[in-house]
């Protein structure tokens, strides 16, 4: 069983990610380092463990150290917490922009788990960032304002960008779930208690307080923001390698620049109502 102590922590980034290293995701973790990889995935957003094999049992159990594994909300009915996927072109459309997952719910998932089981010989990277950073880079008048606002989150916007695929999701995610709810623009993390933007083009239509098109402008506005280099990073993927980020402070965005099937498992852990500053 890892120690504290026999853990390396190597930041990627001085405002994201971190790769953790002496532990093997097979083997039952001690409370110690169950906290530590806690505490480093506070800090840094998005985790990193190379080289680790791990059977959908195993892949369950360790994420289950963090949270309750639910089922991925935006699938058609029936798949299992741990889902090995195949990364379709409906797919690759719908996650190819800045997001956080499922923020259309009224509950957005925390905590996301991904292993990479089979790769493109090139290509299908993925990129991370910290909206702790991104807020914090705002002005303060911009950040006075937002911190005020709320935006609807819809389903809408992945079902087109999935085109004909994304019919039964829509479904099923109307059944389940509804379609659309309002969350802040600004996120307050319940175990920082760090302000985070929480909006983002994979599902943010319109803020509700402003007009269409001061909405529009100003989305757009923070949309590009989200993507400055100050404050993100890209991945490429090994086979093996367990990435493990939170939804609640990071958004990603998965390239889609690979031809043929990428198979990743992958495990959801059950959030939270997103609350703001007041």
């Amino acid at each position: 069983m890892p120690t504290t102590t026999a853990l390396d922590i190597q930041p990627v980034t001085s405002a994201v990610g971190a790769v953790i290293g002496g532990v093997d995701l097979r083997e039952p973790l001690g409370p110690d380092v169950v906290r530590a990889l806690r505490q480093a995935l506070l800090e840094h957003g998005v985790i990193f463990f190379h080289g680790q094999e791990l059977t959908r049992d195993q892949m369950h159990a360790f994420v289950t150290n963090f949270g309750t594994p639910i089922p991925e909300p935006f699938s058609s009915g029936g798949k299992s917490e741990v889902v090995s996927e195949n990364d379709l072109l409906g797919a690759r459309r719908a996650t190819s922009v800045w997001h956080s997952d499922t923020t259309y719910v009224t509950e957005p998932p925390s905590l996301t788990a991904l292993r990479a089981v089979s790769l493109p010989p090139v290509g299908g990277d993925t990129c991370w960032g910290s909206m702790y950073a991104a807020y914090d880079a705002l002005s303060a008048p911009l950040r006075g304002m937002l911190d005020g606002l709320t935006a609807v989150h819809s389903v809408f916007p992945v079902i087109e960008r999935m085109g004909q695929s994304g019919t039964e999701h829509a479904n099923h995610s109307a059944s389940s779930h509804g379609l659309e709810h309002v969350h802040p623009v600004i996120r307050v993390h319940p175990e920082t208690g760090r302000k985070a933007l929480f909006v983002s083009e994979g599902w943010t239509t319109r803020i509700v307080e402003l007009t269409p098109a001061e909405s529009a402008h100003l989305l757009a506005l923070l949309f590009e923001h989200v993507k400055s280099p100050d404050f993100t990073m890209r991945h490429r993927w090994a086979p093996n390698d367990v990435a493990m980020w939170d939804n609640r402070a990071v958004q990603h965005y998965a390239v889609p620049d690979y031809g043929s099937t990428r198979v990743m498992q992958r495990v959801v852990l059950a959030g939270d109502r997103p609350y703001g500053p007041s």
